[in-house]
């Protein structure tokens, strides 16, 4: 599989990405559609009825109203990125899927490193970083009903080729509130660009691997792929909640997924507590 790509335009194409995928991957493959715009990938796969979401994926050349996490923004201009969404039937529905993102996050780590990127990793709960700058990010919506099956919608984006010097890379500078870069800034300089369709078809057959991994497995055959590329481990944090804030020591994940924050009482007893969500800063200095 080629990531080069010297055309200054690679439209998404169907066809390209399915001679691209391996036998096994179309085998587990329902549908594969690419919608010029919309206003998210994940919307799009959710107005879908239920029996047409699964193994189901969705790609858009844009998005209007991209959907990050904590009901952020996602910026996604034409033409440069990968946004994608994967729906998928769980039928145990005592899977602890509270540590499905993660897992996408890995599956994404998974298919960035064959495309020659070194040097990225986690930061809980699945952004994926490079050098402190995100390059991509995984929305999970879940829809679960007591007894029967449980859906999931997996949603991932991925800045592929969006320079700096660009148009797009100047109003994404305006639009994000973070440092962020893109894949082809961290591949070789003579490999003439990324190929779109590349990296959408090498991260679908890693989520389409990995979801059945996990259904046999669960976390446990992922936890030592997390603790290699979780990029908190051992570092200072502080973890933003709503109103309040707690600082402390990143100590890994719990069994279903939550950031274990090690801190210190006034009473100076050492505590574990567990973060189920918030927005996580590494404290330096």
């Amino acid at each position: 599989m080629s990531f080069s790509q010297r055309l200054p335009f690679e439209a998404l194409e169907p066809e390209r990405i399915r001679e691209l995928l391996s036998p096994l991957s179309l085998d587990r493959l329902f549908r594969l559609t690419v919608l010029d715009t919309t206003d998210s990938s994940n919307s799009a796969l959710q107005r879908l009825p239920l029996e047409q979401q699964h193994a189901h994926v969705i790609l858009a050349e844009s998005q209007t109203h991209g959907k990050g996490r904590r009901q952020r923004s996602w910026y996604s201009p034409p033409g440069c990125n990968v946004y994608l969404s994967l729906g998928w039937r769980f039928a145990d529905s005592e899977l602890p899927l509270s540590t499905l993102p993660l897992v996408a996050a890995i599956c994404t780590c998974r298919a960035l490193a064959r495309t020659g990127l070194q040097g990225h990793g986690i930061k809980w709960p699945n952004d994926i970083l490079v050098n402190g700058a995100k390059l991509a990010g995984i929305l999970v919506e879940l829809q679960t009903n007591a007894g029967g099956p449980a859906h999931a919608v997996i949603g991932v984006g991925v800045n592929v080729s969006m320079p700096k010097s660009s148009a797009a890379g100047q109003q994404a500078d305006a639009a994000i509130d973070h440092k962020w870069t893109d894949l082809a800034s961290h591949l070789p300089r003579d490999s003439g660009g990324v190929s779109r369709n590349s990296v959408a078809a090498v991260l679908l057959e890693e989520l389409l691997a990995g979801l059945l991994e996990y259904e046999a497995a669960g976390f446990s055959a992922f936890s030592s792929e997390w603790m290699a590329l979780d990029l908190l481990a051992d570092q200072a944090i502080r973890v933003q909640h709503q109103e309040t804030s707690s600082a402390g020591i990143a100590r890994g994940i719990s069994e279903d997924g939550g950031l274990l924050l090690e801190v210190i009482n006034a009473d100076g007893r050492v505590e574990k507590r567990i973060i189920r969500a918030g927005e996580v800063s590494v404290h330096h200095g």
